[in-house]
């Protein structure tokens, strides 16, 4: 896939002008069974011949050309590889823990920053969309929350009300969200699913978050825990509810402005921090963007589709051959959607079914594609540690510059992107 991507940029380049948690065994054990069962049950329903959503090819707009300024070199640290990591025992009488995420402290340097992270906002400017926030939450944490993404859980609620999606690989080659939300309160939030280690580097960059999930299995929920956030998930609180509409398993919902005030009641969490820079009146796309109006991000069991609408001036989602709305009738639109290659590691846990679990490294460097404005950019991704937050630069080394608003960002297998 890499290869074709690779020989599609420079076709573009040559006529651009022509394109236009907690109690396991209550909720954990069997949201891993059916974690297998939607491998299983939605393999036909969510095949990798994904159609997408038909739009009609628009030309990209017009914007500044240049890449930002930086605002000084990149620090100078300590930095320690991560090499010779084996297995670790969790817990007594279980699999060894394979992965790496759960072995390393959090604030490892295991490769030197290419960029400084991101300035602080202005006061009322939200540190993750780059857009107005209400003063009264501006300081608030931010929520993580893991939500299904197979058929039986969508439609997801509040999706267009999230600042940042992450789609990550869970077993048997389907996806599952990570949707963090900051400046808006949604009403509902799920259907809640369970967390893999590979939210720790997730999780890791929002500066004590709190973290929504139904739970996981005893290792790789005890390994999730030992990290720096609030664990407000289901097998710590009783606040959560069944939704009568929803299938079982697919049907664990959560109030965040009860989960929210139960973190302020306790002085628990911390205010997230920059994590984009972001276009103005003099900063827009670096002189390396090629239009593109449409990208496919290809998992073993389905296929992320994304159409620039330039009406809506935004990236529409498929999945599965279908447009992804929300529970409210929504579409996703996502202002930017980001890239990153990522390897996967097996952890030594499997499900029920004998499945490896895997966990996704977003850690470290690799690959990476920003998708901003109808064009894109060749990118790569860096996150010196657990606790640091990404920087997305082009080969000299500058940070690429967001539209402001909503941003995904894909942890895709290496050499999974195509597009167009």
């Amino acid at each position: 896939m890499t290869r074709r991507f690779v020989v599609l940029l420079a076709v573009l380049s040559l006529f651009a002008t022509a394109c236009g948690g907690g109690d396991d065994e209550a909720i954990e054990i069997d949201d891993f069974a059916d974690d297998e069962a939607d491998s299983e049950a939605d393999s036909e329903a969510e095949s990798t011949d994904d159609g997408g959503t038909e739009t009609a090819t628009s030309v990209a707009p017009e914007l500044p050309a240049g890449p930002p300024t930086t605002r000084g070199p990149a620090p100078t640290v300590a930095v320690e590889p991560v090499s010779g990591l084996g297995s670790t025992t969790v817990i007594s009488g279980e699999p060894a823990y394979r992965g790496i995420l759960g072995q390393i402290d959090p604030d490892r340097m295991v490769v030197a920053p290419v960029a400084l992270p991101p300035d602080s906002p202005a006061p009322g400017i939200s540190p993750l969309t780059g857009l107005p926030i209400d003063p009264a939450v501006a300081d608030r944490p931010a929520m993580v929350v893991k939500i299904d993404n197979t058929d039986k859980g969508r439609p997801q609620e509040a999706l267009a009300l999230a600042d940042m999606v992450f789609v990550e690989q869970i077993e048997g080659g389907f996806t599952r969200l990570a949707v963090v939300f900051h400046s808006n309160t949604p009403a509902e939030i799920g259907p809640i699913r369970s967390g893999r280690s590979s939210d720790i580097g997730i999780l890791g960059s929002f500066n004590e978050p709190i973290f929504v999930w139904s739970g996981a299995n005893r290792v790789q929920g005890a390994i999730i825990r030992r990290q720096n956030f609030v664990d407000l998930g289901a097998g710590t609180r009783t606040e959560f509810y069944r939704a009568d509409d929803r299938p079982g398993t697919y049907d664990l919902m959560a109030d965040p402005a009860v989960l929210w005030g139960i973190a302020d009641a306790n002085g628990d969490g911390g205010t997230p921090p920059a994590h984009f820079e972001f276009q103005n009146a003099e900063v827009g796309l670096p002189n390396s963007a090629i239009p593109v109006d449409h990208a496919d991000v290809e998992y073993p069991s389905v296929v992320s589709s994304w159409v620039w609408d330039r009406t809506a001036r935004g990236w529409r989602r498929s999945q599965g051959g279908t447009e992804h709305v929300d529970a409210a009738g929504n579409p996703v639109l996502a202002a930017n959607v980001l890239v990153a290659e990522v390897e996967q590691v097996w952890t030594g846990s499997v499900d029920v079914a004998g499945t490896r679990v895997y966990e996704e490294q977003f850690v470290g460097s690799g690959q990476g594609y920003a998708f901003i404005s109808g064009h894109m950019i060749e990118v790569t991704w860096t996150k010196p540690s657990i606790h640091s937050v990404a920087t997305w630069t082009t080969a000299d080394g500058v940070p690429v510059a967001l539209t402001p608003g909503q941003t995904w960002i894909e942890l895709a297998p290496i050499g999974g992107l195509t597009a167009g």
